[in-house]
Parts: structure tokens; sequence; C-alpha cells
């Protein structure tokens, strides 16, 4: 059965302990999120297993968004986007998060994504902002991790030289 927050805190007080540790699970899984977004933009890679499982897939667009490139692995997911990211100045905005749960140790989350890029040297001052969807399908481990994500992209909207310069 799956479950959402707003859902269950129209139950019955006897289960005030179920909505307590779903909340607190939706919780974790948002910091999760946030911890992703701090780790790509300060460039430690190591620190994303605390967010992904060892054996998780990661799926995103390739340099041409309508073409997507899937990793299999947390060591391939992390050589991907430091490749990816190279040493570009970014801040990646996780947000508008909803979290299901299905079952006592899986869940789904589906947010929204704003990822600007600076320039750097002769394109200071100059960015590129790319949007998009993160759908991840978490499990319960030693704390909640994900498994599966799925990054679909929409438009990139600024300069895409800031792009090559990583």
């Amino acid at each position: 059965m799956k479950l959402s927050l707003p859902t269950l805190l129209i139950l019955p007080l006897g289960l005030i302990s179920s909505v307590s540790a779903l909340a607190a699970a939706s919780i974790e899984i948002r910091n999760k999120l946030s911890k992703y977004a701090i780790a790509v933009d300060t460039k430690n890679y190591d620190s994303l297993s605390n967010v992904f499982t060892s054996d998780a897939d990661f799926t995103f667009p390739d340099s041409d968004p309508a073409k997507l490139v899937q990793y299999k692995g947390l060591p391939a997911i992390q050589v991907a986007l430091a490749a990816s990211l190279g040493n570009a100045l970014t801040q990646h905005s996780i947000t508008t998060t909803v979290v299901d749960f299905d079952g006592d140790c899986k869940a789904n989350s589906t947010a929204y994504l704003v990822a600007t890029y600076f320039g750097k040297g002769n394109l200071t001052g100059k960015v590129l902002t790319l949007f998009g969807t993160y759908k991840d399908e978490w499990t319960l481990g030693a704390g909640w991790k994900i498994k599966t994500r799925v990054l679909t992209g929409l438009p990139i909207i600024g300069d895409v030289a800031i792009f090559q310069q990583r």
C-alpha cells in the first residue's frame, strides 16, 4: 500500500507512532537529497556513499539532453559526476519534493532540480542553468539510500560555453 504523509495525518490516533516514523523517514530522505546537492557542489564525491547504495543506478542526460546515460554502482556514479561537473562552480537546488512510502523499507521521491553553473575566467558573470526532475527509488538499510535515480531534464538556459569550461 502506498502512503504519503498528508494521507496519514487523517488516520486515527492509534496510528500516531506510524505517522511519526514516516515523518522521520521523510525528513531523513529530504536531508539526503540536500546532502547530495552539497556533495556535488563541494566536489565531495566520497560522501555520496551516505546517499546512494553501493549498487545504485543513476541515469541522467548526456551532453545531448535527449540522450540518457546510465551508470551502475556507486564508484561509476562518483566518476561520472566528477567528470560531468569537473571543477565547475555550481549550485544545485533541490525543491518541490514528494516522498511516498511503499511498505516499511521502500520509498519513492520526486524532486525538482535547478542546477546553476557559474562562468570563470573570460566567462565570469555568465550563468548556465539546468532544470530537471529527480525520480528516486529509496531503500532502507543502514538509513535511507537511493537505489535508483533518474534525472530527466528540461531546456538549458544560458551560455553553454560554461558547460564546456568544466
